[in-house]
């Protein structure tokens, strides 16, 4: 009887550790469902999703080409146009050639923008172009 109850007590232990939660961190993950791009051509800071009132921009990735040999894009947040009062870099300047474009994507989002604030890019040279995955709510 006493392996027997040895026995139960071990099937519970392991039982409830297949049914735990995720105790560090959220628990809600966010999926995103929509895209911007930004066609080849502004070498300047320029918004690729408008901000919303009382909203957040949450980004799960960005995929980046460049035409040319050389460049470096990096991303901010900010409120204004183009991001132009209150501007925070999220990502710092990354180099992207036209070898290796820079591609980081999961399918959760990994940035937070803080409510009310647009996100915006900024590419070194013409010849960058951009996609970003992202939800907004």
């Amino acid at each position: 009887m006493r392996k027997l109850s040895a026995a139960f007590l071990l099937w519970l232990a392991f039982a409830g550790a297949a049914r735990a939660e995720n105790t560090v961190g959220p628990t809600t993950q966010i999926i995103c469902n929509k895209i911007a791009t930004l066609a080849v051509g502004p070498a300047t800071i320029t918004q690729m999703v408008a901000a919303i009132a009382g909203q957040s921009i949450f980004v799960c990735g960005w995929h980046v080409t460049n035409t040319g040999a050389t460049g470096t894009f990096s991303f901010q947040n900010g409120t204004g146009s183009n991001c132009g009062t209150g501007t925070a870099t999220i990502i710092p300047a990354t180099n992207v050639t036209n070898t290796a474009p820079s591609a980081d994507h999961i399918s959760i989002a990994t940035i937070q923008v803080p409510q009310a604030n647009a996100f915006c890019v900024t590419p070194s040279v013409a010849s960058i172009s951009v996609v970003i995955f992202y939800s907004q709510f």
